[in-house]
């Protein structure tokens, strides 16, 4: 279980605590701080997958921790932006609602013995978040919105994909 992979996984959850901390304030330095933070947080999640499929060793607790951690490291980052003014309230319920609806269909699917891998749509929407919660955070607003919104459109498009690709689950279950 502790291989580098689900270790750069689990530090990825430590990064969230300073990342938070650091978007309390409105001070472009804390901002500036929380940032690179983030920055390292998101460079975990890139390394973490790219090391477990190079040295075979994807686990059953990396596939189940990784898109946690994504969803926790992206929440500490939404909602202090939120409070700040920054991101509006609505774009981040649909954002989080979004993902928490792909986590469900994962576990549909899984109970079927399947899996969902995450596929290029949801690299792209990856990278864009990650791009426009840092701009974000250090006050450049109206670019940090464009990246924000360019990946929640991303974010819904793959969803639709992962979605109309496992239908078949949803009207057995009725």
């Amino acid at each position: 279980m502790m291989n580098l992979p689900n270790i750069l996984t689990i530090s990825r959850l430590a990064f969230v605590i300073p990342v938070i901390l650091c978007l309390t304030t409105t001070k472009l330095g804390w901002n500036l701080l929380g940032a690179f933070f983030f920055f390292l947080a998101s460079f975990t999640d890139l390394a973490d997958g790219f090391i477990a499929r190079a040295r075979g060793e994807v686990t059953a607790v990396g596939k189940l921790l990784d898109p946690l951690a994504d969803k926790i490291l992206l929440l500490s980052a939404l909602v202090p932006l939120v409070s700040l003014g920054r991101v509006p309230a609505w774009l981040a319920v649909a954002i989080l609602a979004r993902e928490f609806a792909v986590t469900g269909l994962r576990g549909m699917v899984a109970l079927k013995g399947l899996s969902v891998s995450a596929g290029e749509m949801g690299k792209v929407k990856t990278l864009l978040y990650a791009l426009a919660l840092m701009l974000l955070m250090v006050h450049m607003q109206v670019l940090g919105m464009i990246f924000l919104i360019a990946g929640a459109v991303v974010a819904f498009y793959s969803a639709y994909g992962y979605f109309a690709a496992h239908r078949e689950i949803f009207l057995e279950e009725g």
